[in-house]
């Protein structure tokens, strides 16, 4: 009798010790799809919505002006001026992003670069100068793709006083220029976005699924078991 209930007890031990274990897995991977999917959408979200906005030819706003926060820029830089800051002119770090003047035809813009693309916008830089010396149209051209934001931090202060002190523009006319917008260099950012977020979506959605399909497979259980 005693060897018949210590069995009973042992195999409800096994069957409890087995549901349990289902249970962590279950949740463990329904919570490991909700976290990876969430971190996915937060850390590309904004430029997965970004990159599907229509981009804008950066030579069609040197030439029309028209720039304005969040557009998604995509073309050929054809032309720019000087590099009038870099990242270690605010923290006093290592440089990892350079500045430079691009003219448009309502004023003025800031694009934003990292240091990968420094060699090619400073032959570009150097061919522009070239061209406004002898007239031959520069040869290198900058791809670029991102996003416009506002200029921060001391930004519009430098970009003022290179305005002033190396093109010679009148305080007067920098005023005039307004609030300086600023194209930041996001190439790599919205091509990880574009896979990522959709990853992203498709591990979060598959998450809500299982857990949906969990909940309901617990309930229809339960109620078995209660019917019995």
């Amino acid at each position: 009798m005693a060897m018949g209930r210590q069995s009973s007890w042992t195999g409800n031990w096994r069957e409890d010790w087995k549901e349990d274990l289902a249970k962590t897995v279950a949740w463990f991977l329904i919570g490991g799809l909700c976290i990876a999917g969430g971190c996915l959408l937060l850390g590309n979200g904004r430029n997965f919505w970004t990159a599907l906005k229509p981009g804008y030819d950066v030579e069609y706003l040197m030439d029309n002006g028209g720039a304005k926060e969040g557009m998604h820029v995509t073309g050929q830089v054809p032309y720019v001026y000087d590099c009038f800051a870099n990242l270690s002119d605010f923290d006093g770090k290592d440089i990892s992003g350079y500045y430079y003047a691009l003219p448009v035809l309502d004023g003025m813009l800031i694009l934003e670069v990292p240091e990968s693309r420094y060699e090619v916008m400073e032959t570009l830089w150097e061919e522009t100068w070239q061209y406004a010396a002898d007239g031959i149209l520069p040869a290198s051209p900058v791809p670029v793709e991102g996003y416009v934001e506002k200029a921060k931090g001391r930004l519009p202060y430098l970009l003022s006083e290179y305005l002033q002190e190396v093109l010679e523009y009148s305080p007067e006319e920098v005023d005039a220029m307004g609030e300086p917008l600023m194209i930041v260099y996001a190439a790599e950012k919205l091509q990880r976005a574009r896979i990522y977020a959709p990853v992203g979506m498709i591990l979060l959605t598959s998450g809500i699924l299982f857990m949906i399909l969990y909940l309901f497979l617990q309930k229809r259980r339960l109620e078995k078991e209660i019917e019995k």
